[in-house]
């Protein structure tokens, strides 16, 4: 046994950490941060996590065409560039499942699956897309403690 598997398995390194303290959750909030300055706004998006159901179907789709397609062709064959930026467009958006406000010169947009797949497609707002990406990403976010029950 090397080091790194005597401090992963060493009883002094797991003290006090119980895997039933922590469980997956389905959803998280995201604090959109002014793009600018990094400072924190009071716009909120609620994110689909990676147990959330529809996450969970639009990610198995995604499996299926890839293994389909390979099946078909023999080969790993990859999608054209623009293909796979809309594609990650409409995932980001039906991980979006709601925002409490989206305020804009013309007034505040009110959350729809159709408004959350606009935002995340304007070449303008890239830095909010991006924005939520690191949040669809952030595994941590979906991970509630759940110390003492």
């Amino acid at each position: 046994m090397n080091k790194a598997e005597q401090i992963a398995f060493s009883p002094a390194a797991a003290a006090g950490f119980c895997i039933d303290d922590f469980n997956d959750v389905t959803t998280s909030e995201l604090v959109l941060k002014n793009p600018k300055t990094g400072q924190p706004t009071d716009i909120v998006l609620t994110l689909a996590g990676p147990e959330h159901p529809l996450r969970k179907k639009r990610q198995f789709e995604r499996i299926r065409r890839m293994r389909k397609e390979m099946q078909r062709v023999g080969k790993l064959t990859l999608a054209d560039p623009a293909e796979e930026e809309q594609d990650e467009g409409e995932f980001l958006a039906e991980c979006i499942l709601g925002w409490n406000k989206m305020p804009t010169r013309a007034g505040n947009v009110e959350f729809s699956k159709d408004a959350a797949l606009q935002l995340m497609q304007d070449s303008e707002r890239r830095w909010l897309r991006d924005q939520v990406k690191s949040g669809v990403e952030e595994r941590e976010a979906f991970i509630a403690s759940c110390a003492g029950s």
